[in-house]
């Protein structure tokens, strides 16, 4: 890794750490590294700028601490980008990387209408790598975590698992910007599809059993 990236991740730590233990900040920082890792592995194989996406995608939600409203977690992006450009500024950095890095992560949380200009491949990837993490299997165990699935009826988890089918099925086509990313990004919503496909199988069964016992 570069003396830039072992910087930010100081930064990161710092920033997301502190003096505090909070499970919140600990699951952000794991994240982040997890959608730089996205994030190295797409401008490997696009032949994109590999350290600036890497930066851009440790840095994407540098802005979290600072929210305090529904509306600055909703564009958490732009408080992440007054972070970052502040931080990489203190680092040996070209300003046009540093123009690019920061527009990548002020428009991962935005809609296409409000953006100032059309984004790069290089941009629009740091939304790919951060949507391909929030699909994985360790969000996947968080969500079910969250859902405090042990407590749910029968009725609730098979409806919980077809909306979750539904709307996958449709995320399934969706283009990313690279095709590295879009083959990821199908890969981790297959995987939720066969997850939900296997647990609504195993409920069936289940229940077609107890049909025969009663």
């Amino acid at each position: 890794m570069t003396e830039n990236i072992r910087k930010t991740n100081d930064f990161l730590k710092e920033k997301f750490y502190g003096n505090s233990d909070n499970e919140d900040y600990r699951y952000r920082y794991e994240h982040t590294l997890r959608t730089a890792s996205i994030g190295q592995t797409i401008a490997r194989e696009e032949g994109l700028d590999e350290e600036g996406l890497i930066l851009a995608c440790l840095l994407h939600d540098i802005g979290y601490k600072e929210c305090k409203t529904e509306e600055d977690y909703n564009h958490h992006g732009r408080i992440s980008e007054r972070i970052a450009r502040e931080f990489l500024e203190s680092l040996d950095l070209e300003q046009e990387r540093i123009e690019t890095i920061c527009y990548g992560i002020m428009i991962h949380t935005e809609e296409t209408e409000n953006l100032t200009r059309k984004p790069t491949i290089f941009e629009l990837s740091v939304a790919d790598a951060d949507n391909i993490d929030r699909f994985d299997a360790y969000r996947l165990y968080i969500n079910l975590q969250s859902w405090v699935i042990e407590k749910m009826t029968r009725d609730a988890l098979e409806e919980c698992a077809d909306i979750r089918l539904s709307r996958y099925t449709e995320y399934r086509d969706i283009e990313c910007a690279t095709k590295i990313a879009t083959r990821m990004w199908r890969d981790k919503i297959s995987f939720q599809i066969e997850y939900f496909n296997r647990l609504k199988e195993q409920m069936n069964k289940m229940k077609e059993f107890q049909k025969e016992l009663e």
